[in-house]
């Protein structure tokens, strides 16, 4: 490839101030002046009286003479706090989660110790140190879990809660003797006790930050094995170790594949994964002592699905890669939380598609690349590196934007520099930076450093801004030649006065027909090329960069006669980018409507998959509107093709991919109102429930879920019945998303109640409510409800959902009044920390409102006349129907 640059001054230009890590300078709450430089905690849990104490020794540099210190503490009762022998009285402030000690002399600059006994309470919140709930058999048995991110390891035990605050953690614990008791480091040694109890204690951390800190103890089934010298264990809780197999073997792929990568080897001896049906995330990567919520990281060949297939090993990718990016290297403050999500999502898909090149990974990447950039597009948007000013708002951090945008321009960099210098720049970064915080400045320099181009001021306009361009191609001829103008603007949906904003976009341009003859150029202002006459010339080539790109009418309509000789990545590209115009206005909505319809026998799952999302939500759309039936009509029939040729049972050699294509269009077309669907779904249930026969992983979300739509009474009671006994965590997951997609009032009713009982770990039960909004298609019940049983469904959420629940659950809603009733509930009940999300949600609402409007009609009248067409003899339409 060729490569234009642009001038070096215009780079420096949008280049923002973010300088390398410096401890001094590094944003956060917390006084610099004393740090901790090791913990030494043992922690007694009692879980029958839902409480713990504690007692903890710290060694402290005071940087300089100091007359008072702060650390962190929350929901934590000091009994004694001493320090170098000396009482100390601690000053509490709840609002800012601290606890302050003022001291009667001057500390001096040097080593000290802090020793402090504490106590607190145990819930099942799924923050700090929790109790888990699990199903052992017909048993409901407890275990002691913690999830400390953001900001919740000071719910354990008063520390420097912040991640510039590295040390080294030494943890004792006490538990009942038959738990197996796992941290980050492998048990030191094991004491008995009284009463049934043991002692472990651990080995000695590395130094890292306060949020990586773990500790699980509970009745746990485990594997081993071991890779490239570490020792691997998986735990689960009892009877599901075998459902851990897949998992383990991913690990044994990709460690080794990212201590090559890396340059430096996973430096821990060993790495413990933990699956539990009930944790604060999908996957928490605390150094060497990973946490994953069971439905990311339990595989049964016999009765999963391929998505579940696909997710465990995605997620343990993601979650591996942040041993590297995270743990080992950590961001300075939450303002750089994109250093460890983007690149942690970057790195896990990149290994994900290395091992599993069928599944079509980066294609499918797109997915959440089109979500980020719908919100990206928006008022409500951030950059990708955001201000947070408060703990509270660090959550607000771990979104879209964050993990997909992150992800996106990642690729799209490392697509610019090349695989191997930008590979080169990171072994350099995590080599230079171990055991040490950076800012991005930090990695900038690093890939600067090894491809010689200038990475941060390329960079700063997509991390330091928000939103991304739309690039615009037109063509002219004149003077006997045809040339393109190729110019850029910001990409806005629902916004009426965007601030112009302005990037440095590297551009892969070239035919459409032979991507591989693509050339580089580094657009910063509008320019002009010659163009062969007649060329269908295709912007993003390959799909990696993270912009739009608009075509005028004549580059349009070559490019839609060459989609046949598109390479997939071009093709899904094209397509996302004429659905986004017709969202922003930019193109009519019949013009990417032509599209699918040129894309409707297309081979490809990833294109299919972007389309049947496209086509949900249009459904959304038109949910009770007049041309709701013409347009269930013609989708309908655009996917009757591939339902003739996957049918309702896998086939001998099929690929993997057409068993998720099998049960998205089945799942579309019983929805969508085909009553053949619908009828074959009942039977298979029916000869499931009474004569045993078994339905296949992959198809059982789509036939529960039909036959919990239509259901009657007693089809309730038999889904409710299956699902209590029911020990696997999927499928049971599976049966209540079935039992809240009935379309009947009083069964959805039934089904909220059910949230409100112990039945449900509490966040499937919080999660049950959102179903019946967006799977029973009822949000304003599903709102109604909640908001009458506010406080006690807030009580069963982690501190990272808290802030989106209620906001969440009016995502469905297309009616701007639903917006202003958001708002108005925010002002009266929701907590000033939700204030983001209610406005994200209330945005998107109004979006979509708008969008109903304006963009129906066009999309109505396209689809009358499409199906008035299928209905002729003779047509294409009407020989596939046949």
């Amino acid at each position: 490839m060729r490569f234009g640059l642009c001038s070096l001054a215009f780079l420096a230009a949008i280049a923002a101030g973010e300088e390398p890590f410096a401890f001094e300078k590094t944003p956060g709450k917390l006084p610099k002046d004393i740090v901790p430089k090791d913990y030494a905690i043992r922690i007694e849990p009692k879980i029958e009286s839902a409480s713990f104490r504690g007692r903890e020794s710290i060694d402290l540099e005071a940087r300089k003479p100091v007359r008072q210190f702060v650390l962190n503490s929350r929901g934590l009762e000091i009994a004694n706090a001493r320090i170098d022998g000396h009482p100390l009285i601690p000053q509490f402030d709840e609002a800012k989660q601290t606890l302050t000690f003022a001291l009667a002399d001057e500390l001096p600059a040097g080593a000290h110790r802090l020793e402090l006994d504490f106590s607190g309470k145990l819930g099942e919140q799924t923050f700090g140190l929790f109790i888990a709930r699990y199903q052992d058999g017909a048993q409901q048995k407890r275990a002691l879990a913690t999830q400390m991110e953001a900001t919740d390891a000071r719910r354990m035990f008063p520390c420097w809660d912040e991640p510039a605050f590295r040390a080294t953690f030494e943890l004792t614990a006490v538990v009942p003797a038959a738990h197996t008791a796992v941290s980050n480091v492998p048990a030191a040694a094991e004491t008995a006790l009284a009463d049934g109890l043991k002692e472990v204690r651990f080995e000695k951390t590395p130094p890292m930050a306060s949020y990586l800190v773990a500790f699980f103890a509970g009745e746990l089934d485990a594997i081993e094995d071991e890779v490239d010298g570490v020792k691997l264990r998986v735990l689960t809780t009892p009877g599901k170790r075998d459902e851990a197999r897949y998992a383990l073997e991913a690990t044994k792929k990709i460690l080794p594949f990212y201590n090559e990568y890396f340059g430096t080897k996973y430096p821990l001896p060993k790495l413990d994964q933990l699956a539990l049906p009930s944790t604060g995330a999908g996957g928490m990567e605390n150094w060497g002592a990973i946490l994953y919520n069971d439905s990311a990281f339990l595989y049964d060949p016999n009765a999963s699905s391929q998505s579940t297939k696909e997710r465990v090993f995605a997620v343990v990718a993601h979650e591996i890669a942040h041993q590297w990016f995270g743990n080992l290297v950590t961001m300075a403050w939450w303002d750089n939380l994109w250093l460890n999500e983007g690149f942690a999502s970057w790195m896990g898909t990149k290994a994900t598609d290395r091992f599993n090149p069928e599944w079509q990974t980066w294609l499918r990447a797109s997915g959440d690349k089109e979500w980020a950039m719908s919100l990206d597009a928006r008022g409500t948007t951030h950059a990708i590196q955001q201000r947070v000013a408060t703990d509270d708002a660090a959550t607000d951090a771990f979104d879209e934007i964050t993990y997909s945008k992150g992800q996106a321009f990642i690729r799209m960099l490392e697509s610019y520099l090349g695989e191997q210098p930008f590979r080169d720049g990171i072994r350099a970064y995590v080599q230079r930076h171990a055991l040490s915080n950076t800012t991005t400045a930090d990695l900038w320099k690093a890939l600067e450093n090894v491809s010689g181009k200038p990475v941060r001021a390329l960079a700063a306009g997509w991390t330091e801004q928000p939103g991304f361009p739309v690039v615009k191609l037109s063509e002219s001829a004149g003077d006997g030649a045809t040339r393109v103008e190729i110019a850029q603007e910001r990409f806005t949906l629902n916004q009426k006065k965007a601030e112009p904003l302005f990037w440095a976009i590297p551009i892969a341009l070239g035919p459409a027909a032979a991507p591989l003859d693509a050339r580089v150029i580094l657009l910063k202002e509008t320019t002009r090329m010659p163009i062969e006459p007649g060329l269908a010339l295709k912007a993003n080539i390959g799909g990696v960069g993270y912009y739009r790109v608009w075509y005028d009418d004549a580059l349009f309509k070559r490019l839609r006669k060459a989609v046949p000789l598109m390479a997939a990545a071009d093709r899904l590209d094209l397509f996302n980018d004429s659905w986004a115009m017709a969202e922003a206005g930019r193109a009519p909505g019949a013009r990417c409507l032509d599209l699918i319809d040129l894309l409707r026998d297309d081979t490809t799952y990833a294109i299919a998959d972007r389309i049947i999302g496209t086509l949900w939500f249009i459904h959304d759309l038109e949910r009770g509107e007049p041309g709701e039936v013409a347009f269930h009509a013609w989708a309908r029939a655009l996917v009757q093709a591939p339902m003739a040729r996957l049918g309702w049972d896998a086939k001998p050699g099929e690929k993997e991919l057409d068993a998720s294509w099998r049960s998205s269009v089945i799942e579309l077309l019983g929805t969508f109102g085909d009553a053949a669907v619908r009828a074959e779904a009942q039977r298979r249930f029916r000869a499931f429930v009474e004569k045993g026969e078994p339905i296949p992983g992959n198809l059982r979300r789509t036939i529960f879920g039909l036959v919990g739509r239509d259901a009657d009474a007693e089809t309730w009671e038999k889904l409710h019945e299956l699902s209590r006994a029911e020990s696997s965590s999927e499928q049971k997951r599976i049966l209540n998303r079935a039992l809240a997609s009935a379309q009947s009032r009083e069964l959805a009713s039934r089904t909220l109640a059910l949230s409100l009982t112990d039945e449900l770990l509490p966040e499937d039960a919080t999660h049950l409510v959102r179903a019946v909004g967006v799977a029973g298609e009822q949000p304003a019940l599903a709102v109604e409800f909640a908001l009458a049983h506010l406080d006690a469904l807030l009580a069963k959420l982690s501190a990272l959902e808290a802030n989106s629940y209620v906001p969440s659950l009016f995502r469905p809603f297309t009616d701007a009044s639903r917006a202003d009733e958001l708002e108005a509930i925010a002002r009266t009940k929701l907590s000033p920390a939700a204030a983001h999300q209610v406005a994200k949600t209330a945005d998107e609402i109004r979006f979509k409102a708008a969008l109903k409007k304006r963009l129906m009609p066009d999309i109505d009248d396209w689809c009358r006349s499409q199906n008035s067409k299928s209905q002729k003899p003779g047509s294409k339409q009407s020989e596939r129907k046949e």
